[in-house]
């Protein structure tokens, strides 16, 4: 587990190390512009940070007690009303308790926040951030991730589930149309910049333009790329459902005011603060700087000895219905690296193996990725996703061979039969099963179009394609390619029999060659099991013959950039904003409620893998408009029920 380790390593840390974790602890709770200010050297430190209205006391005294009493003094002399006291000491809860019923000095007058060692620990372990917190500490981040079943299966959900996929394209329009219910007229690139903002992940800005073609077609958009508006059918629902909430917002207030005296400005103000935490299903107790500006805000109206009651108010407000399904939304948009390693094994090392169908357009999209053509833009969507999750692109040396015999064998041999051909009758060649042709027809048109030229020859010199160069020499001049753009060659491995014996059956008429390499990876994928795999080919063949493993992931490459941008990268853990948890008022509850039900109802990897099963078999057999109902969760959960009795 990660939580002792990081624990122990903290608690002997010199003053002035902690006092840089400390920040670090702070700063992942979302303080910002944080700097520590020089002390008297007293075992504390105080912290500046962008909120004028409270302290931060870094502090490793042992007589915490003493200091507590002292800093809250200051804090009072300093016309401040709100403390937060950070230390690398283990304070109970009992004993905190205590403290404030028997010791503290300024109860009424100074709030109080305690963080000890163990809560710091606690948020220093989270996906987002152990990887800088091992760093820090100078520990080596283990080769496997620490995760109970219901983590991994929670993960293996929101990565793999068509529902996880299904909510988040919902999210997407629906942020589209709040967006363009209040800026009517908006361009397309204006849409994907101020959605970029507020809704986290790598590939954004596709997701809105696949959000936008899907509004499209069901007519709730209309107008060109440069200026597009609701329709007005759309516009009337949105509409209706901001009134209604309007609504509901000011009953919320005036039950408020009734409960604590404030006036409805200062009323509202509480129930913003409020709302904030609540549609998290976060606890309005808790540690953070939305937390402390709750706690500030009744301390200042002197509330705060009226704070059980007001929380429940608050959390009976008619305005925090949206968090109904807010936890599950907040699940889906912080999912990051950590969920892929969850889902593939719980590896942290992971490999994205690309086949030599996939590997040839990668390299000659990032080769010309000036170009701008539809397959450079794909290669640098997908290298900067496996950048993100600091997942390695790798071709394995079996299909190096290949690229290299497409190259000499079935290009170049056409190289004059091309110079030959009239223009009409060279593009053509973009249909040609070539992969060097190919793309070659499609880059050089796109870079015609930039005013620049490109022809043949040159495109396959660039590659070390050249005529009666050997073979091993173009593969070498393709692996010093790879290797410039951070794709590394791996050894190959013997295959196994039976494998290759699959694949024969399955494909009876492949070439030998291709076959043993077919083979050899498909071989490498089910014995390597020290690492996570994504597999990219277009071959169903390769797919079927690896898709039961757990740490492997197989797909054709646009589906595996739709699985990589499921998830943030490793450092991505942030607080969703308010404008996008708020957007659940324009969702579809349908998405949310099947995944939510998928979710609550799973205990295992196992019953993940056969709640997913009985989606996939449902919608082959009942189409498209079938929906999960909460009788598929519960026959599932009865029967594992019945088979673990």
């Amino acid at each position: 587990m990660y939580f002792p380790a990081i624990k122990t390593a903290i608690q002997n840390l010199e003053e002035k190390r902690f006092y840089s974790v400390a920040l670090m602890y702070l700063e992942r709770l979302g303080y910002k512009e944080l700097s520590v200010v020089d002390g008297t050297g007293d075992g504390g430190r105080d912290v500046a940070c962008s909120r004028d209205d409270l302290r931060i006391q870094l502090s490793v005294r042992k007589d915490w007690e003493k200091k507590i009493n002292e800093e809250a003094a200051n804090t009072k002399s300093a016309g401040r009303r709100h403390l937060i006291y950070v230390t690398n000491r283990i304070i109970s809860p009992a004993a905190e308790q205590h403290f404030f019923e028997q010791i503290y000095a300024f109860k009424g007058e100074v709030e109080v926040s305690i963080t000890d060692l163990r809560r710091i620990a606690t948020v220093l372990t989270r996906p987002g951030v152990i990887n800088r917190s091992y760093e820090m500490l100078g520990m080596a981040v283990p080769d496997e991730v620490h995760a109970d079943p219901k983590e991994i299966a929670v993960s293996s959900v929101l990565m793999f589930s068509a529902e996880a996929r299904e909510l988040r394209e919902e999210i997407v329009e629906a942020n589209v149309r709040a967006q363009l219910l209040h800026r009517p007229g908006m361009s397309e690139k204006a849409l994907k910049d101020t959605l970029s903002d507020i809704l986290p992940g790598p590939n954004v800005g596709r997701d809105v333009s696949a959000a936008l073609s899907r509004l499209r077609m069901a007519k709730r958009i209309s107008g060109p790329a440069t200026a597009i508006n609701l329709s007005p059918e759309a516009r009337e629902v949105m509409e209706a459902a901001e009134t209604e909430l309007i609504a509901s917002r000011m009953a919320d207030v005036a039950k408020l005011s009734g409960v604590t005296g404030l006036n409805a400005d200062d009323s509202g103000e509480l129930l913003d603060i409020a709302l904030e935490l609540l549609i998290r299903s976060r606890d309005l107790n808790g540690a953070g700087p939305v937390e402390e500006r709750l706690r500030n805000f009744l301390a200042s109206h002197q509330l705060s000895p009226r704070r059980a009651k007001i929380y429940e108010a608050l959390a009976a407000t008619s305005s925090a219905r949206i968090r109904q399904h807010g936890q599950t939304l907040d699940r889906i948009f912080s999912a990051n690296s950590f969920d892929i390693y969850r889902a593939l094994g719980r590896r942290t090392t992971v490999q994205l193996v690309l086949d030599a169908s996939v590997a040839m357009p990668v390299l000659f999209g990032l080769s010309f990725g000036s170009s701008r053509s539809r397959y450079g833009v794909s290669a640098l969507a997908l290298r900067d996703a496996c950048i993100a999750h600091g997942i390695s692109m790798v071709v394995p040396n079996a299909y190096l061979n290949e690229m290299a015999y497409h190259g000499l064998v079935g290009a170049l041999d056409r190289l004059e039969i091309y110079n030959a051909l009239p223009q009409e009758a060279q593009t053509s060649l973009k249909s040609s099963g070539n992969a060097y042709l190919s793309h070659f027809a499609h880059i050089s048109d796109t870079l015609k179009t930039q005013g620049e030229s490109l022809t043949l020859k040159e495109f396959l010199e660039h590659f070390g394609v050249v005529d009666g160069r050997p073979l091993y020499k173009v593969e070498n001049r393709i692996q010093t390619l790879l290797d410039g753009f951070g794709i590394k060659v791996i050894a190959d491995d013997r295959y196994d029999q039976h494998v290759r014996n699959s694949i024969v059956e399955e494909k009876p008429a492949e070439y030998k060659t291709v076959v043993d390499h077919d083979a050899i990876v498909v071989t490498m994928l089910k014995n390597h099991n020290d690492k996570g795999f994504v597999f990219a080919t277009w071959d169903k063949v390769l797919i079927d013959l690896v898709q039961d493993i757990t740490r492997v992931y197989a797909d054709t490459p646009a589906r595996v950039v739709d699985f990589l941008s499921m998830a943030g990268g490793q450092e991505f853990e942030r607080e969703e904003s308010f404008e996008l948890l708020s957007t659940l008022l324009h969702v579809d509850e349908k998405p949310a409620a099947k995944l939510a039900s998928l979710i609550d109802k799973i205990t295992s990897v196992d019953m993940a893998f056969k709640l997913d099963k009985i989606v996939t078999e449902a919608r082959t057999q009942k189409g498209e408009n079938w929906a999960l109902t909460e009788a598929d969760v519960a026959q599932l959960v009865d029967q594992e029920i019945s088979r673990e009795a």
